[in-house]
């Protein structure tokens, strides 16, 4: 220290091994470490991928343009009621085919099992009467989450944002080590800063011809003839002797030493585990010189932060940490952190000790120093920190849900609404049933004996990361994509901010219709490339053996492409613009596609609906009334009185949110044109990142992610000029 400012910390000398189950949409194991020749090198790329090679995002995002000011039938109100057909409402039935362009997933849950007592499961198909069952629900929630998306409704559902986010820190010069301990006067929680030098406790990998070798804790407790044959505990004082340049520990002991034996030093060890590749070095704290000691008081807001970081570190890891458990008890003593055999990693004590997210007495950690105030508590040097704000301050007020009857949004209205934070409910104006599968032959089948034969594994389906904010994050309320090279501070920064908008998943275009591509499902094709397209869906195998785990299911059957089915919507008391919406939806292009069902990361579930003109019958509320007082029957009215509803609709969208609030700009929407486009589908290969245009048996996707963090830092591109995100070869 300096003028009283802090100039100088120990680090460590060797790069962070990247967390898989941080890092992207699917998560991975650790593995061995890498070779010198396989390790990403942190240069940066050129901006200029036109000659890259490209593929897709399987889900991106329809922007959700804020809502505050419209009005009319595309804004707030309360709904109408179905007690009796109004005069100058759209009320009637509509019939609707369905037709599967891609194999479509309906597993059912109910019937799942686990395979030979393992945590895979494996599904059959959901049947009745040896059809397959699509149930009304699961027809009603895609099209209720695509009329959200058209009408620009508020969100249905928006849970569980409240709380920060967090990603990983880059090594700074202004990470400090630090003890919590108590002021004997208040009782309140003071930061005392320390000092902090190396004590080896792993040894650096070599590698022969044959593999690499790699020495554990226990090598090293043997070589250095370590004092009772162990390493120093967490928290656990010792004395030591420091080599003063280097800043590490020649020898330690663990008792006091006589006050004629000089050159020890008191400290206390921080042991936070392997938890990088080739980490070689834990750390020993000890006293500043008395001119350079320095204390802060510790603040409940710091305390809190600390809280949530812990927790944040748990949940993310609470999956993998079940899974270590499970395997067999490793033979190195790093074992006591839940670490693998040697040249492997562990984990972080935070991360599977339970006492350490309470902020207390004799808690070690690091501290983020700033303008001489705290401004993180950290639990190791290179550590995950919170983001400045939580994901629900981004989210324009007007499309938050509704907690009021009289506010509902046009989505709200017509397929029901429930008050996520209170009591209030409304069934909707829609009712979805008589679901027929109408083909013969619609099943194909994996397996005719599920006891000796799961099925058909699919390959690894991510879990939803919004810490990932280059995805996720926009940099304003209209859903636009963050700039590349925004750096990691700037993810969920401020309010200003939003979020990229409505979650889709884009129809698969390139490989829909072909045929080849889901022919023989059985047969691993995953390494092997039809006109530039690998078969996604498949898990690969791994040394000729199928990877069946916790990480991916099986499925004994789908439903075939071409498969015919068909269905009614019941509607009451909708207006024109309601109604027109809806009709948009039921009669997209012939090359456009709804998404439905499992999977749809992988290319299943497109579907195009159409509406069968001859069984609908939708009236105005005066007409039914005619209907109901006429002793003789009276036809249904021209089905081109209600597509002239469409145009209401389109009129409406245009007026509302066109920049020149011109009717003929409904297409130039931004939230219309993307969600056609997603509709549409994407060219080229769709799948999570990876590194190379082949699958990866290994699935470790993270690397993508932790290559782009380290260069070029891309966001998603949006949807309306989807131009590819590159690999990492």
């Amino acid at each position: 220290m300096t003028n009283n400012k802090l100039t100088q910390i120990q680090r460590p000398n060797h790069p962070q091994r990247p967390n898989p189950s941080n890092a992207g949409n699917q998560t991975k194991k650790q593995s061995p470490p890498l070779k010198k020749q396989d390790r990403p090198q942190n240069k940066q790329r050129s901006q200029n991928s036109d000659s890259r090679q490209v593929f897709h995002n399987p889900y991106n995002f329809v922007p959700a343009t804020p809502r505050q000011n419209i009005k009319g039938e595309l804004g707030d109100r309360a709904p109408r009621g179905h007690g009796q057909y109004l005069d100058d409402r759209w009320s009637g039935r509509i019939r609707v085919n369905l037709t599967t362009v891609t194999p479509l997933l309906i597993p059912d849950a109910a019937q799942a099992e686990k395979w030979q007592n393992s945590e895979h499961k494996t599904y059959p198909i959901r049947l009745i009467n040896g059809r397959p069952y699509l149930s009304p629900t699961s027809i009603k929630g895609s099209l209720r989450s695509a009329y959200e998306v058209i009408t620009n409704s508020r969100l249905s559902i928006f849970q569980k944002h409240n709380d920060h986010l967090a990603y990983r820190m880059e090594p700074t010069p202004k990470i400090f080590p630090a003890i919590v301990t108590e002021d004997k006067r208040s009782g309140k929680l003071v930061l005392r800063l320390m000092q902090a030098a190396k004590i080896l406790c792993y040894k650096k990998y070599e590698e022969t011809e044959e593999a690499p070798i790699d020495k554990g804790a226990s090598e090293i407790i043997r070589e250095n003839n370590y004092p009772e044959n162990r390493l120093p505990r967490h928290t656990e004082t010792i004395w030591f002797q420091l080599n003063r340049n280097s800043f590490k520990v020649i020898r330690f002991r663990f008792d006091e030493p006589e006050e004629s034996e000089k050159g020890w030093q008191k400290g206390w060890a921080c042991i936070t585990g392997p938890n990088c590749n080739e980490k070689r070095y834990e750390r020993v704290f000890f006293e500043r010189s008395p001119d350079n000691q320095k204390s802060y008081e510790i603040t409940e807001q710091e305390v809190t932060a600390w809280e949530k970081l812990i927790k944040d570190y748990q949940d993310l890891h609470e999956e993998d940490l079940k899974e270590r458990k499970k395997e067999d008890s490793p033979k190195d003593s790093c074992s006591a952190y839940l670490g693998h055999e040697p040249g492997q990693t562990g984990w972080s004590k935070h991360v599977y000790t339970k006492s350490i997210a309470e902020l207390k007495r004799n808690t070690f950690c690091y501290a983020q120093i700033q303008n001489d105030k705290i401004t993180a508590l950290l639990p190791v040097m290179v550590s995950r920190q919170l983001f400045k704000t939580v994901p629900e301050a981004l989210l324009e007020e007007s499309l938050k849900p509704s907690e009021k009857m009289d506010t509902l949004s046009p989505a709200d209205r017509v397929f029901g609404w429930v008050n996520q934070k209170g009591k209030g409910a409304y069934k909707g104006q829609l009712r979805l049933h008589s679901v027929k599968c109408l083909s013969t032959d619609a099943i194909q089948k994996f397996t005719k004996d599920p006891a000796n034969n799961p099925g058909l594994p699919l390959t690894i389906l991510g879990q939803p990361k919004p810490q990932q904010f280059r995805f996720y994050v926009a940099k304003n309320k209209q859903g636009d994509a963050l700039d590349n090279g925004t750096p990691k501070q700037d993810g969920y920064a401020s309010a200003k901010q939003g979020l990229r908008g409505r979650k889709v998943y884009p129809h698969h275009k390139a490989i829909a219709k072909n045929a080849d591509y889901w022919d023989d499902p059985m047969r691993d094709r995953t390494e092997q490339s039809v006109n530039g397209y690998y078969q996604e869906y498949r898990r690969p195998k791994k040394d000729g053996a199928e990877q069946r785990d916790s990480q991916n299911r099986s499925i004994q059957a789908w439903v075939k492409q071409n498969t015919q089915f068909q269905f009614d919507i019941d509607i009451t008391n909708l207006s024109p613009v309601e109604l027109g919406a809806l009709l948009w939806l039921l009669e997209l292009p012939d090359d456009h596609y709804h998404r439905l069902g499992g999977g749809k990361p992988l290319g299943f579930g497109s579907v195009q609906l159409k509406i069968d003109w001859s069984q609908t019958d939708l009236r105005l509320g005066q007409a039914w009334k005619q209907y109901y007082e006429s002793l003789l029957p009276i036809d249904p009215p021209d089905p081109g009185q209600a597509t002239e509803c469409v145009d209401a609709f389109k009129q409406a969208v245009a007026l509302a949110y066109s920049p020149k609030k011109n009717t003929e700009d409904f297409e130039e929407v931004l939230f219309i044109k993307a969600f056609k486009q997603a509709a549409k589908g994407l060219d080229g290969p769709v799948h999570y990142p990876r590194m190379k245009p082949q699958p990866d048996p290994d699935g470790e996707n993270y690397k993508w992610f932790t290559e782009n963090e380290s260069g070029e830092k891309r966001s998603l591109p949006p949807l309306w000029n989807e131009t590819g995100l590159p690999y990492w070869e």
